[in-house]
């Protein structure tokens, strides 16, 4: 019921605009592809930019989790890509998820990668070049687990000590884990934190989600069509020394994917999207104090896998940015809701699961790049 009365929502919303004169469909497309692809290997996975040689210009690394490697692309500030020194970086496992961070506080960026195969994670310290170096005492060991599925990875300072440390998620176990860091590039292990078990695909995401000053997660799973009054996103609020306690349970679509984090109705507290293997994306809103309101999803129609929030066409409104296996789908926020951008979808390579969001070419305007697990390129989208 709730997604055929968001369904005639969108519509209602798309009649006003032609209505009105200000039909999207008829404007030129809100991104533009480079022209030249950016070739970075075979299967690339999570993606990441940033400026990796302090040249001003956003940089591009890969995960490839088949070919065992990491990719560093240096961008030139308009939307070109070559190899840094030294990549790819070779890996003797299946890398699972990738992250940048000044781990050491040298000014350089170090690079994070987790593995599928052990529960450990590679810090790598960045030269200033685009070349990375294995830091001492790297891999650091998260759990003597011997499970084998891909674990994510994020660089936060969990305890508020000034100094990145490191949280890993995974997808077969019912909680996260911690690395505190030295600020010299070394880890210990820190707190396993722990939530309701469920069957199905944990969605990730971590965030101030109280207010309080404090990161929190958000962690919604729950399995498959048959089983969708389990599904449920889990909020522990977290004390600030690396420790967390569940606060609250919001019921959600069957088969959460992924998670991301971003003001959606702009009351300055942070919402959590989620996409669903049903081919739904859903908002879940935050009502304050680490309360949320259950999601109303809507079909998307096709397969859609990473989600990011972003203000893609400078209204100061969070739009919302979908990778859709094939395409890269974007939908403009208003006051009336979600609707598609002009040009909207967007090509992408084949196996486009996983995209990130950053003005590449310096213009002031937000740019996308998605992977393409299938392919050797990475898309990128400049905007317009």
């Amino acid at each position: 019921m709730k997604r055929r009365l968001l369904t005639c929502f969108l519509t209602l919303m798309a009649l006003a605009a032609v209505i009105s004169g200000a039909d999207v469909y008829s404007q030129s497309p809100l991104f533009i592809s480079t022209g030249s692809p950016v070739t970075v290997g075979e299967g690339s996975g999570h993606l990441v930019l940033a400026d990796i040689n302090r040249d001003g210009h956003l940089d591009l690394v890969s995960q490839h989790l088949q070919r065992h490697m990491v990719a560093v692309q240096l961008g030139d500030g308009t939307g070109r890509f070559t190899a840094a020194p030294g990549s790819p970086i070779t890996l003797d496992y299946s890398p699972g998820d990738i992250e940048v961070g000044d781990v050491n506080k040298d000014g350089l960026l170090d690079l994070g990668v987790t593995s599928s195969e052990r529960d450990a994670v590679d810090i790598f310290l960045g030269q200033g070049s685009g070349r990375f170096n294995p830091a001492p005492g790297s891999p650091f060991l998260v759990s003597p687990s011997p499970e084998f599925n891909t674990h994510g990875l994020q660089f936060v300072d969990i305890n508020e000590d000034g100094k990145l440390d490191i949280i890993t998620t995974s997808n077969t176990r019912n909680s996260f884990s911690t690395l505190l860091g030295n600020g010299r590039g070394g880890f210990s292990q820190g707190p396993t934190s722990t939530f309701p078990a469920r069957e199905g695909r944990y969605a990730f995401a971590f965030g101030d989600l109280d207010a309080d000053g404090h990161l929190d997660a958000a962690i919604s799973n729950g399995g498959t069509e048959l089983l969708a009054e389990s599904a449920r996103v889990v909020v522990l609020r977290g004390n600030g020394k690396g420790a967390f306690e569940n606060i609250s349970e919001t019921p959600v679509p069957a088969g959460p994917r992924y998670a991301a984090l971003g003001d959606i109705n702009g009351d300055g507290r942070p919402d959590i999207v989620l996409t669903h293997g049903s081919d739904q994306l859903s908002v879940v809103l935050n009502k304050g104090g680490g309360r949320f309101a259950p999601a109303s999803p809507f079909d998307l129609e096709t397969t859609v896998f990473a989600v990011a929030v972003a203000d893609v066409n400078r209204d100061k409104k969070n739009d919302l940015v979908v990778a859709a296996v094939e395409s890269v789908i974007v939908l403009l926020n208003s006051a009336s809701g979600f609707a598609p951008a002009p040009g909207s979808p967007f090509n992408a390579g084949p196996g486009a699961f996983h995209l990130t969001t950053g003005d590449i070419n310096k213009d002031g305007k937000l740019d996308v790049a998605a992977s393409s697990f299938g392919g050797r390129n990475v898309t990128v989208l400049l905007g317009r």
